[in-house]
């Protein structure tokens, strides 16, 4: 039996290991049918490519498990409605504001690593939520994080 903080280092492993296998079942079934723009997609992933070649040259860990936050904005029923599902799509609300043009803005927070794979997969997942919730996905961010 693991004793004391290696113990605890354990559990809380597994408990993320659980959160992201939980997480992508629930996720599958609320996001699945839902198809993105292929283009789109595109543009994304190249603006993730310089957010990620930036981190690297801040000396980020890309393995590190971080918070990485997201941003919707849009009308406030569909910030609202994803509010309310934001737990169940494995994200935690931030905040949420009204900008000065009118628009809602929702900031949500994901734990995961900073590897390209699973940052192509949150910004898949962040098409499918900006469709689903009629909203417009305006980009993530996170701080480089040490090993």
């Amino acid at each position: 039996m693991v004793t004391g903080l290696a113990g605890e280092l354990k559990g809380l492993q597994m408990v993320e290991m659980l959160q992201g296998i939980l997480f992508g079942v629930v996720t599958a079934t609320i996001l699945d049918t839902i198809g993105v723009n292929e283009a789109r997609l595109q543009a994304e992933r190249a603006a993730d490519a310089d957010v990620l070649a930036s981190l690297h040259q801040n000396g980020d860990c890309a393995s590190a498990l971080r918070s990485i936050d997201l941003r919707f904005v849009g009308s406030e029923p569909g910030i609202s409605e994803l509010s309310a599902s934001s737990a169940d799509l494995g994200l935690a609300v931030i905040q949420s504001a009204q900008m000065p043009d009118g628009v809602t803005a929702i900031d949500l927070s994901a734990q995961s690593d900073a590897l390209p794979s699973s940052i192509d997969r949150l910004t898949l997942k962040a098409l499918k939520i900006e469709t689903r919730f009629n909203l417009r996905y305006d980009g993530w961010g996170t701080v480089a994080t040490k090993c």
